[in-house]
């Protein structure tokens, strides 16, 4: 299965605007019936996380709760100790390599 990946880092955008990009971009994935999707919102500069990485996961946290999408992971908890992380990784074998790299500059969504 192919995994869409959104990258909300390019072009430098505000945090309003990737988080529309985020929005439009995983409606179009479920559109085109991507099962997963590999956001990739970058750590920022200030050392605790940036501020599109804080409201991205905001957002896809919300839309668990809502229904919307079925699991949301981020990426420095995607690991081999995690079982959501192990069963996405059985359904999405291309996922075998965030197993074993710590990422906060990611967030792994089962759509």
């Amino acid at each position: 299965m192919n995994i869409a990946e959104i990258n909300l880092e390019e072009g430098m955008p505000t945090c309003d605007e990737a988080i529309d990009k985020l929005k439009s971009s995983l409606a179009l994935a479920k559109q085109g019936k991507f099962k997963c999707a590999i956001i990739i919102h970058g750590y920022g500069s200030s050392g605790r996380g940036g501020t599109i990485r804080i409201k991205a996961r905001q957002w896809l946290n919300a839309q668990v709760r809502n229904g919307r999408v079925k699991t949301v992971i981020n990426g420095e908890d995607f690991d081999v100790l995690n079982e959501k992380a192990r069963e996405l990784r059985r359904k999405f074998p291309q996922l075998e390599q965030l197993l074993h790299v710590t990422n906060h500059g990611v967030t792994v969504v089962e759509l």
